[in-house]
């Protein structure tokens, strides 16, 4: 933090925290709107969005919502790929541990074969 004082430290970190949150919500918006999963949304590409627009809005004498527009439309052209699967045995070095000692077997440990929304079952109430 910039701050020398207890009081600007907190007004950074409330700062930080609400341009995440609009970075984030901007991004759920952009995906919503090219019907697109958030996770293939690239948060750095609408971060530099949002401040593109913001800066031509305020510079242009544009409205705000033009800018929104402009800044989703930059969002969603570019996409992350897609996740890979992937899922870590729970072992530790230590021999202290309650978990397994990690030993070369568990190295080459399968891999999941289905999307969390497939392998996740929610049963329904009765």
């Amino acid at each position: 933090m910039r701050s020398k004082t207890s009081d600007g430290v907190n007004q950074e970190a409330w700062g930080r925290l609400c341009m995440n949150y609009a970075v984030r919500s901007l991004l759920c918006r952009a995906a919503r709107h090219g019907d697109v999963d958030p996770d293939r949304v690239s948060f750095t590409r609408t971060r530099r969005a949002a401040r593109r627009s913001g800066r031509r809005a305020v510079g242009d004498g544009v409205s705000l919502s033009l800018g929104v527009v402009q800044a989703i439309a930059e969002t969603l052209e570019g996409r992350v790929p897609r996740r890979r699967l992937r899922a870590n045995l729970r072992v530790v070095r230590r021999k202290t541990s309650n978990f397994l000692v990690k030993r070369a077997e568990h190295r080459r440990w399968p891999q999941p074969t289905l999307l969390r929304l497939e392998a996740i079952r929610i049963p329904s109430p009765p």
